[in-house]
């Protein structure tokens, strides 16, 4: 072959590569609804019927980091679906959860969910659906962690507390494990159907095909590198378990249903060569590259300079960390940006910067900085190694003063400790504080003081008291985030260029030649037909809690209340 024949080939290979890209640009979101087989003894989803796009009014299905998000989507009253929605609740044969898949560009980014409600509404004389749906994150809300997995919930449970001590990646997976098995598994509980034989074998591993819910997760050796973390759970729910792990290590929680019946593989899982149609896997990842010690990443730049590469250098007893520049060539790059084909972003050199220009296809954007607020962390409300040294004390010089000067009273210890130790108990030691000292000189003369952070009021002398230091310095720590709104069809695609979690450089207006670097907290699709607004994808990368509507404060404010009268119940009973 000659040289000219092959630059043809060359040139043909490329002009196929644009059209691809250009066909994977223009692609229309699929609407597909699935349920549950009304056979018992059937596993796996399925398939009932598709939404054309054009038959939709309007709808928005977000994506956000490691928290569970509300869908919703108007569709026509006289939709087979709509007809075949409002049967549902009043048909005794048919199965009640239904199963929404939405795949943007081919499937690259999905989002699937459980149906919420759904309502018949009126507007301009016009009646239509609106269909509610919550993500499926939302499995891990409804499954709680025991303090033991492996024992009977009623019968007993020993230790207090299940505490799991590992890489962040790892250790939440194991932490998610255990609690499939023992509710896929059907340990310790009757199944679904007890007349079902193969129910009854669901916790050996062949039968884990069988499951709805699967964690993928590579061994503790191989390639975890995430940051070391402690888990605790005394029946709270799994995903607050997991919160502040996923925010310390920056990492991602990834989930995404496997349709095996349009040939669809996973690979990965533990015991599962082929899971049920439509399970659904979880997996962690680590898009961040922070705390990565071999190649770091890019937490900023100039458009002269280009990316400074940096690593975690941990300093003040691992409580506080900093970002140190290192220098390097090119062979940190990942070898997949040398191949052919490869269009996503990964965590040693996040490649794409979205530049705020005429030229580019953002619609609106907003760029929020906020400095960081106080100085110092305390932690902590108890400390029951310190009552009991206090409680051995009082009892000792009691019984030693009843002894000698009371004729031989030796019980006058357990009584002084009886009436004193009410009173002292939680008082000594029970409290730890640590002051960032580098963030108030950064800050300047006036700062404010202090923050009281939750996570250690049991035990001021343990490791969770470490992680909550961690996370009161972290929540309390400057931040910068930038939301674009970009069109539908622009060159960037979401979910093939970035997803959840990766890292994606962009520039603003009046801050010259700054690149910034965060992790990509929210993708937000969303389309209306009725107003004439095509498809267009919201993208906020970086967090600015400062900057969160009194709804979202609310709202999370409401979880973290929930979960902490949950466990002050549990305590209160044990």
């Amino acid at each position: 072959m000659s040289r000219l024949d092959e630059l043809v080939d060359i040139d043909q290979s490329v002009e196929a590569w644009r059209e691809q890209l250009y066909v994977l640009r223009r692609a229309k979101p699929m609407i597909t609804f699935y349920r549950n087989p009304s056979d018992p003894s059937a596993v796996g989803l399925e398939y009932y019927g598709r939404v054309a796009y054009q038959d939709t009014i309007r709808a928005s299905f977000p994506f956000k980091k490691n928290v569970s998000a509300a869908g919703t989507m108007e569709l026509r009253f006289d939709h087979y679906i709509s007809e075949w929605l409002r049967s549902v609740p009043n048909d005794p044969n048919q199965l009640k959860n239904i199963i929404i898949r939405v795949d943007f560009f081919g499937g690259k980014l999905r989002w699937t969910g459980l149906l919420s409600n759904h309502s018949v509404k009126m507007r301009d004389g016009m009646h239509y659906m609106e269909l509610n749906f919550m993500d499926d994150l939302q499995f891990l809300q409804f499954l709680l962690g025991p303090p033991n997995p492996v024992l009977p919930i009623p019968v007993f449970q020993w230790p207090r507390v299940l505490p799991i001590f590992g890489p962040a990646k790892w250790a939440c997976s194991i932490m998610i494990l255990l609690n499939l098995i023992r509710k896929e598994g059907n340990l310790w509980e009757i199944p679904d159907d007890p007349f079902d034989f193969e129910q009854w074998l669901a916790l050996s591993p062949t039968e884990w095909h069988n499951w709805q819910v699967h964690i993928k997760c590579n061994p503790l050796p191989l390639d975890d590198s995430s940051l070391w973390t402690v888990l605790g759970t005394r029946m709270n729910p799994l995903d607050s378990v997991i919160a502040d792990a996923l925010d310390d290590a920056q990492i991602t929680l990834r989930w995404r249903r496997i349709f095996t019946d349009e040939g669809e593989v996973e690979t990965g899982l533990l015991f599962v060569d082929t899971p049920a149609n439509g399970a659904l896997v979880f997996e962690f990842v680590d898009d961040s590259g922070y705390y990565s010690p071999l190649t770091g990443t890019f937490l900023g730049g100039t458009i002269a300079d280009g990316m400074f590469r940096s690593v975690a250098q941990y300093i003040g007893g691992f409580v506080e960390d900093s970002a140190l520049e290192i220098t390097d060539d090119e062979s940190l790059y990942p070898d997949e940006y040398w191949g052919p084909g490869f269009l996503g972003t990964l965590a040693a050199a996040p490649w794409l910067v979205i530049r705020d220009s005429a030229y580019t296809p953002i619609e609106t954007s907003q760029l929020t900085w906020s400095p960081a607020t106080a100085v110092s962390v305390i932690v902590g409300g108890d400390n029951p190694a310190a009552d009991a040294i206090a409680k051995l004390i009082i009892e000792t010089t009691g019984s030693l003063i009843g002894y000698f000067l009371l004729g031989g009273f030796s019980s006058l210890g357990d009584i002084a400790s009886s009436v004193i130790m009410p009173f002292i108990v939680g008082t000594i030691a029970a409290w730890l504080e640590w002051k960032n000292v580098g963030r108030a000189q950064n800050l300047g003369w006036v700062h404010l003081w202090e923050l009281y952070q939750q996570g250690a009021e049991n035990n001021s002398w343990s490791l969770s008291a470490l992680a909550a230091l961690r996370g009161g310095f972290l929540a309390s720590k400057s931040e910068t985030s930038h939301t674009l709104s970009l069109r539908g069809n622009s060159w960037i695609i979401p979910g093939v260029h970035f997803q959840i979690g990766s890292r994606v450089g962009s520039t603003c207006r009046g801050y010259d030649n700054l690149i910034f670097v965060n992790q990509c907290e929210e993708i937000i699709p969303s389309w209306d037909n009725s107003g004439d607004t095509p498809l267009s994808f919201q993208c906020k990368f970086g967090q600015n809690k400062a900057a969160l509507s009194a709804g979202e404060r609310m709202a999370r404010l409401a979880k973290k209340t929930r979960d902490i009268l949950n466990n002050i119940g549990v305590h209160l009973t044990a």
